[in-house]
């Protein structure tokens, strides 16, 4: 089942929810069953190195990830 994102029309309040999609829900908060679902986002974690930056090809770190550098 997904997670799905809401705002309450009634209270404004917004929360998550783990439901079938075609479940009723209402908000936690005040109980209304007035909730409108939200278009979820996601983030994604990307990385990017600088020329001449220290990393495992430029000898600056450990390699192995127990530094703490990662």
């Amino acid at each position: 089942m997904p997670i799905y994102e809401y705002r309450c029309r009634g209270c404004e309040s917004e929360f998550e929810k783990l439901v079938d999609a075609r479940a009723v829900v209402a908000c936690p908060s005040c109980g209304s069953p007035q909730v409108m679902r939200l278009l979820s986002l996601f983030g994604a974690k990307t990385e990017s190195r600088l020329a001449g930056s220290a990393g495992p090809s430029a000898g600056g770190c450990c390699g192995g990830g127990g530094c703490g550098c990662h």
